[in-house]
Parts: C-alpha cells; sequence; structure tokens
C-alpha cells in the first residue's frame, strides 16, 4: 500500500511537471503574440503598447487547457490535440474581442486578430518542440501496460514507439501465448489476469477479450489503472473518428466518412482553392524559374504529363517538371530487362532508389518534391485536391485491390496525403492503400492542417524521397 502511494505521487508529479512545462511554452506563445498585436496597433494608429488588459488571456488559457485536458495531453493522438487547441483558442479569442467591444479600455479587436493568428500558428509548434526536448531527457509521457495475445501486442508496441508524442511509453505486456519478451523489446510482466502498480494506464485488445466478461474484466481485474484503452481488432482497419453512442444501455461505435458528405466535400474544395490562389505569387515565379533551367539544360520540353486515374476512376493528366532523361521509358524497360533486383524493386514500390533515367537537376527536384508544383493547375481545374489519396498511374492503379480502388476513387487525389507523410517512396502497396484508405474513412480540416504541416517537415528533409 505504501508503494502504491509513493508510485501515484510520483506519477502526479510527473503528470505536473509536464503539464507546466506544456503551459510556460503556451504562455511564452501567447505573450509574444499579445505583443505582437499590440505592435501591430501602434504602427497602424500610434497606440502605446500596453498588455495590462490582454494578460488576462494568459490564466484563461492555462485554466481552459487543464479543464479540457488538453495537458498534459498524454493519449491524444496530434489531429484531435490540434482540433481542441484550435476550438480552444478561436473560443478565448473571440471571448475577448466580444469583451473589447463592449468594455471600454480593452484592447481592440485588431490586438486580438493578429495575436489569435500567431497563436493558431505558433503553439502547436511549440508544443511539438516541448515534448521533444522533454522526449530526449526521457521526462514525456506515462508508463502503459498492454494486454492481448502476441500478435496484437506486437502492434501495438509498433504504433506506441513510432508516435512518442502520445505519451504513452510501454512499461511491459501481460498475456497468455508469450513465453518470452525476445523481439517485443519489454519485458512480459504475467498472464491476462495478473496486474502491476507501476503502470497509470493499461491498453486492453478487445478481439482478445471476446471470450470474457469485458465489464467483469474492466471494473474488476483492471480496477487499479486509472485508465483502460479498450483496442478494437487494429487488423481490420482504423478509425480516428468514433463516437461512441450509447442506446439504453448498448454501445455503439459510430463512424462517419466525413469526405463523402456533400458539404464536407465542398468546403474542402472552397479553401483549397482559397490557399492556392493566395500563394500564387509565390509558387508561380518559383515554376517558371524551374522550368527555364530544365530547358536550358538539355533543350527540352521542362513538362511533363502523365495519365494518373481520378475522382471517379476517369483519367486525367498530372503537371509535373521534368526530371528524367527525354527517352525515360525506353531507358527503363532495358534496365529491368537486364537487373532482375531492380525489377523486383519496381514491382513492390513502382520506383527505383538509383533511378538511371532520372537527371542531375531531377535529383535537386524529387529530394524536394519541387517537381509536383505545377500540380497546383490540377488543382485550380478541378482534377486533385491539396491533400487526398496519391494519384497512380493506371498500370498502378490496376494492382490495387477492388476495396481501395472503390474507396480511393470516391474523392480527388491529392499532392500531398497520409501516405507521403507517412513514408513516401519507402512504403510498399500494402501501406500505401492503408493510408489512404484511412484518410478517406477519417477526413476532417484539421487531419488537413495536420497533413500539410507534416508535408513541410518531410520534403524539407527529404524523409524517404527519391
Amino acid at each position: 500500500m505504501v508503494l502504491r502511494h509513493k508510485i501515484t505521487n510520483k506519477l502526479s508529479f510527473h503528470q505536473f511537471s509536464n503539464s507546466f512545462w506544456l503551459l510556460m511554452v503556451d504562455g511564452l506563445i501567447l505573450l509574444s503574440a499579445l505583443y505582437v498585436g499590440d505592435l501591430v496597433v501602434y504602427y497602424l494608429h500610434g497606440v502605446p503598447v500596453s498588455l495590462r488588459y490582454s494578460l488576462l488571456l494568459l490564466p484563461a488559457w492555462c485554466a481552459a487547457s487543464v479543464v479540457t485536458g488538453q495537458v498534459p495531453g498524454w493519449g491524444l493522438g496530434a489531429v484531435e490535440e490540434l482540433r481542441r487547441i484550435e476550438w480552444l483558442l478561436l473560443a478565448l479569442f473571440a471571448g475577448a474581442g466580444i469583451a473589447a467591444v463592449l468594455l471600454k479600455g480593452m484592447p481592440s479587436r485588431i490586438v486580438f486578430m493578429s495575436s489569435y493568428a500567431a497563436s493558431a500558428l505558433l503553439i502547436p509548434f511549440g508544443r511539438v518542440l516541448c515534448r521533444k526536448y522533454l522526449g530526449r531527457l526521457k521526462r514525456w509521457g506515462c508508463p502503459v501496460v498492454l494486454y492481448g495475445d502476441q500478435e496484437r501486442i506486437e502492434q501495438m508496441l509498433v504504433v506506441l514507439n513510432a508516435e512518442s508524442s502520445i505519451g504513452y511509453n510501454p512499461l511491459g505486456v501481460f498475456a497468455d501465448d508469450i513465453e518470452g519478451a525476445e523481439g517485443l523489446g519489454v519485458p512480459v510482466l504475467g498472464g491476462l489476469h495478473d496486474i502491476t502498480d507501476q503502470a497509470a494506464v493499461a491498453m486492453v485488445s478487445i478481439a482478445h477479450m471476446r471470450d470474457r466478461d469485458l465489464v467483469e474484466v474492466i471494473d474488476l481485474s483492471l480496477a487499479s489503472y486509472r485508465k483502460v484503452v479498450l483496442l478494437p481488432d487494429i487488423r481490420a482497419g482504423i478509425f480516428s473518428w468514433v463516437v461512441p453512442r450509447d442506446f439504453n444501455g448498448m454501445v455503439g461505435l459510430e463512424v462517419s466518412r466525413n469526405l463523402l458528405i456533400p458539404l464536407a466535400a465542398w468546403f474542402k474544395r472552397f479553401y483549397e482553392i482559397g490557399l492556392v490562389i493566395l500563394l500564387l505569387p509565390v509558387w508561380l515565379p518559383l515554376i517558371l524559374l524551374l522550368a527555364a533551367l530544365i530547358f536550358f539544360k538539355d533543350r527540352k520540353n521542362p513538362f511533363f504529363m502523365q495519365i494518373r486515374v481520378g475522382r471517379n476512376g476517369k483519367p486525367f493528366k498530372a503537371i509535373k517538371l521534368r526530371t528524367m532523361v527525354p527517352d525515360a521509358d525506353k531507358t527503363l524497360k532495358n534496365v529491368l530487362e537486364n537487373d532482375a533486383k531492380l525489377q523486383q524493386e519496381w514491382n513492390t514500390y513502382y520506383k527505383l532508389k538509383n533511378d538511371p533515367r532520372i537527371t542531375c537537376i531531377g535529383t535537386f527536384l524529387r529530394r524536394f518534391s519541387l517537381d509536383e508544383i505545377p500540380q497546383l493547375f490540377n488543382v485550380l481545374v478541378g482534377d486533385m485536391a491539396l491533400v487526398g489519396p496519391r494519384p497512380l498511374p493506371i498500370y498502378h492503379d490496376e494492382e490495387l485491390t477492388d476495396k481501395s480502388r472503390l474507396l480511393r476513387n470516391r474523392v480527388r487525389p491529392g499532392m500531398t496525403g497520409q501516405w507521403q507523410v507517412s513514408g513516401r517512396s519507402d512504403c510498399s502497396v500494402e501501406e500505401m492503400e492503408q493510408w489512404d484508405s484511412f484518410y478517406v474513412r477519417n477526413w476532417s480540416v484539421w487531419m488537413d492542417i495536420y497533413i500539410m504541416a507534416r508535408t513541410l517537415r518531410v520534403v524539407l528533409f527529404s524523409h524517404g524521397a527519391y
């Protein structure tokens, strides 16, 4: 009992520490954003800089973050955290803006609007950096234990290790069919009826508990854990926007295919077109410059048109900057006929890591995905979206399963997507199907924002590009 009390105190302190540092980062960003907002008003109207009333937003933000469970935010996925941050910021600054209208002496609406824009952009990035720093110090997250069979436990471990920002650090596993811990990376602590007082959270595979009384397991066997996370059969595909529904004691899980709702699809199209037009002064001159460099290299057409499969299975011409030699198809055929290893690589990824067709300029363009910028024209005319499933050539699309093809063809393909930020060229066809199907099932504005932000990171650091 004494040991359990000490562990509880340690966990509470750890939770307080993680929350404190996240709120410190949030506070510094908010303070800086408010100061910038006051500077804007000063340069526009000559009003002296004063943070006297604006500082009231800081304790309001901290209190609201704690109440809504945003800090420390253990167990929150990146998209869900982004959604909560943005809605809370919107509510907070909207309330401050209304107060500025009703009460004299409050900062102007310009202060709140400019401060809100800066905070909405910087707070998510600030939290990512804070978690990474705490993770390096081994001070981020809480210990969790996993219950299930070996196959599902291995899948859970892959997810938790890949998404360390979630804050669930595997302490050990409980299973009846695992004799040793070789290959797991964490110890086997016991069977499905055993528990530990070293962890705060238990993650349980529902599929492995089908023959047991699940309510009894949660209320009795796992009663000592602060939180129990129930995982469905994750082999069947993952849905992120699942809402529990209570039907007079019968629990249902509601899955909404948001991107198939006409109003949602229209809204996505509207804001993507607006964003492309807004950034036109940036990307159009860049395309012209890169096209000129390619043309002066070999005096050939710098643009390349390739037939891709679009919405409803209709083919369209995707525009790219040419990164290969003029006789690329002939060169590829000769290479594959003379090298079985390269033929196998092509059959798996439909790409070659050391592709002999790519020019020196093309290597640079592909490394930073600059060759795909002209596809913004495809977005404008409606062939593509900014974010969506990867647009595939006809021969590649024919290799997909019927289920995957049916789901993908119901939406516009995207310049970037879940597949591109989850491995790019390092992903196999099966992984691409998984990620693209996941996006179609779980689309939201927040997911698009998250994917576009991760795209910048992936492109800048050239992860998986060739």
